[in-house]
């Protein structure tokens, strides 16, 4: 697996029924990271993050259209936001 660190710029739901994926995008300081969640209470987690706020680690693994696939996600800059909501465990 393989581990990224960068700033949210833009989620998107790509289909709920009847798997959850969602997209987000992770600004690195060479280039966008376009990646992928499978897990639903990880997406619905990050759809309610507001975006160019929140640096993000995350793991995870490439697929073929070029997209990783986001096992694990850490949200590095804690505020009190997301003390109130909590973090996913």
């Amino acid at each position: 697996m393989e581990t990224f660190e960068g700033l949210l710029i833009d989620t998107y739901v790509l289909q709920e029924q009847p798997m959850m994926l969602t997209g987000i995008n992770l600004q690195l300081e060479d280039r966008v990271i376009n990646g992928l969640l499978k897990d639903r209470y990880l997406a619905k987690y990050i759809l309610r993050l507001p975006l160019n706020k929140y640096i993000l680690e995350v793991s995870g693994k490439w697929n073929r259209r070029n997209q990783l696939v986001i096992k694990k996600m850490i949200i590095k800059n804690i505020d009190e936001y997301i003390k109130i909501v909590g973090t996913p465990e």
